[in-house]
């Protein structure tokens, strides 16, 4: 899910919820499986192979301060 946002003063307000993206995309415990570009306005994930083995897909993985956690795991 994205959200847009906006910040006024100390204020934060968040819109609406909306789906990124309708396609499954990689995952591999604690190795990141997206990049950011420079630009810090864009950024790509690895889609992930199709199911085939009858696998349950039931779990949600929600990432909050995503660029504190970018900054810990990849500092400059």
């Amino acid at each position: 899910m994205v959200v847009d946002y906006t910040v006024d003063g100390d204020s934060f307000r968040a819109g609406k919820p909306r789906l990124l993206s309708d396609q499954r995309h990689q995952t591999r415990g604690p190795n990141r499986t997206f990049d950011v570009h420079p630009d810090g306005e864009r950024f790509v994930l690895a889609p992930a192979a199709p199911a085939t083995d009858g696998t349950k897909l039931d779990r949600v993985v929600f990432q909050f301060n995503f660029f504190d956690e970018l900054r810990r795991i990849a500092p400059r």
